[in-house]
């Protein structure tokens, strides 16, 4: 009896479970069904939209997007489809633009409709939550007081308080280059951060294994990698992968531990700065000046504290990240490093260092610093900007909520624009001032940009002075205190797959180079040039 029961009971109960089994797959089935209901018809490309290569349902052409080096993607179909190429991203509609004309048109000139941001799951809502980083911002309110807040560093009178920064730690870094040659790429890095660390901070971050210095650059890789192609599920096209059992990928739990890292990076910052000046022994920086105005600048406390990181951001691997491609475009190209280093010896001599008052007379240096910037574009597909309402461009319609990149590699590698594009030419630029095959300086007779390496739009970086006066200082002191030549046994690979880091900016990975000081007078100078940077950096130690 006791086993009639038990087996009415197993058999009740296993009746049950294919119940319950066959609901789950019905439940499941209905919603397969219904996804394919949406996505389907929303993976297929608008009317009028741009030429590209065809796509899939569902996915459209997510399949065909790389995980790494999307910039050489976005330059292979612009040779096969035109300027203009338009791309669907499961629903998401996406145009890369990859001539100049464009940019100008549709960035610049309809800039109100085509500097906002699509959101960003991971970045807005993980990393950084409560509208705290400029970089994820849609064009808006917020956007515009964060900006205000960042670009109060970067006007001109800020910019001219921070040269004699720039040349005191530029003196440091080619002492320490001299000292320790070997370690030239992290001397460069150290220097990036250091000067934006004084100018924001009133800090200092004096060697390139400084805590402040290696901990901000390991919260940048941590946090390119957790923003790579490929770290994330496509959240943003298909939101329904956001409800995926945490215990099924791990990526939101990695993005909030980056998060909560940078936060507490950038707190400790912004505390430290605070307690100096509680003390009254702060040395002057621009986040003394935010802090006297916090009440003015209708910032929270964390969009604040995330100021700071922004600038931090911002100045420091862009820095870093051209003053590397500077070495390399030298020891791969010796003649035109012998040419500079003629340029500054007849300025300067060599019983003085070239400084902030001689770049303006050095137009060779600022054609190299220039072509650098063409040749090997940071970030080279561009940030990703949304269409906040429909528009139409030379006869194609672009949809409201289109997501539009300016592909700067395609743009600076342009050969109806510019000779022989894949060479390091910098001389293009000396009687051309925006470099191009096309004579005189108004081509097109337009407003055209003379480099897209610091973006377009309303949302063009505001640093780019202070960025080319910290360039233009350290490559004139570069070429005048050291020979500059590859290592024999490694030799530069100038090929871009290869130049390229995976993160965000793309500056290169790490490679050798022999630097050695020109002269036992030149030594003596960058020994007087430390000593006398020492005395102004003292008021930045801790």
């Amino acid at each position: 009896m006791a086993f009639g029961h038990i087996f009415f009971a197993t058999n009740m109960m296993l009746t049950g479970l294919a119940y319950v089994w066959k609901f789950v797959v019905a439940a499941l089935a209905f919603a397969f069904a219904s996804l394919l209901v949406y996505y389907v018809p929303a993976s297929r490309r608008p009317r009028n939209f741009p030429p590209g290569p065809p796509g899939l349902p569902v996915l459209g052409n997510l399949h065909q997007m790389p995980v790494k080096k999307l910039f050489l993607k976005f330059h292979e179909w612009q040779k096969q489809y035109g300027p203009v190429v338009g791309l669907k991203l499961g629903p998401l509609n996406v145009v890369v633009l990859s001539n100049y004309k464009p940019v100008r048109e549709l960035y610049d000139k309809r800039g109100n409709i085509y500097s906002s941001r699509p959101d960003h799951y991971v970045g807005n809502n993980l990393i950084c939550p409560n509208e705290v980083h400029i970089l994820f911002q849609p064009y808006g309110p917020t956007w515009r007081a964060l900006r205000k807040a960042a670009v109060g560093l970067l006007n001109g009178p800020s910019i001219e308080s921070i040269i004699p920064l720039q040349q005191a730690e530029s003196s440091q870094t080619m002492y320490d280059i001299m000292q320790t040659p070997e370690q030239w790429f992290e001397h460069l890095r150290r220097y990036a951060a250091a000067v934006v660390l004084e100018a924001v901070y009133g800090q200092r971050g004096a060697t390139y294994d400084d805590p402040k210095i290696t901990g901000f650059f390991e919260i940048e890789m941590a946090f390119a990698e957790i923003m790579a192609a490929g770290a994330t599920p496509p959240v943003d096209a298909f939101p329904f992968l956001k409800h995926i059992a945490s215990f099924l990928t791990h990526y939101k739990s990695l993005a909030v531990a980056v998060g909560n890292k940078q936060k507490a990076f950038y707190n400790a910052l912004f505390d430290n700065t605070k307690a100096r000046m509680n003390r009254g022994d702060t040395a002057p920086c621009y986040m003394q000046k935010l802090l006297e105005g916090s009440q003015q600048s209708g910032l929270s406390h964390d969009q604040l504290v995330y100021v700071g990181g922004i600038l931090l951001e911002a100045g420091s691997e862009t820095s870093a990240s051209n003053l590397h491609l500077f070495v390399l475009a030298m020891i791969s190209h010796p003649e035109v490093l012998k040419k500079a280093q003629k340029e500054v010896d007849d300025l300067c001599g060599d019983s003085v260092s070239p400084s902030a008052r001689h770049i303006k007379d050095l137009p060779y240096m600022r054609a190299i610093m220039t072509e650098i910037f063409r040749w090997r574009p940071l970030a080279p597909e561009g940030p990703p900007h949304m269409l906040t309402q429909d528009d139409w461009y030379d006869g194609y319609f672009l949809p409201k909520g289109t997501i539009v990149f300016a592909n700067t590699w395609s743009i600076h590698h342009d050969e109806s624009e510019y000779d022989k594009p894949a060479d390091f030419i910098p001389e293009r630029w000396l009687n051309n001032k925006f470099g191009t095959t096309a004579g005189g300086d108004t081509v097109d007779g337009d407003n055209r940009r003379v480099t897209y390496a610091f973006g377009a739009s309303r949302r063009v970086c505001p640093g780019q002075e202070m960025g080319e006066n910290s360039l233009m200082i350290n490559m004139a002191k570069m070429a005048w205190a050291f020979d500059m030549k590859a290592d024999p046994d490694s030799p530069p690979d100038l090929d871009a797959r290869a130049t390229y880091s995976d993160s965000f900016v793309g500056g290169p990975h790490a490679f050798p180079a022999i630097l050695t000081v020109r002269s036992q007078k030149h030594r003596e100078v960058l020994e007087r040039d430390h000593r006398e940077a020492q005395e102004f950096l003292r008021r930045y130690e801790d």
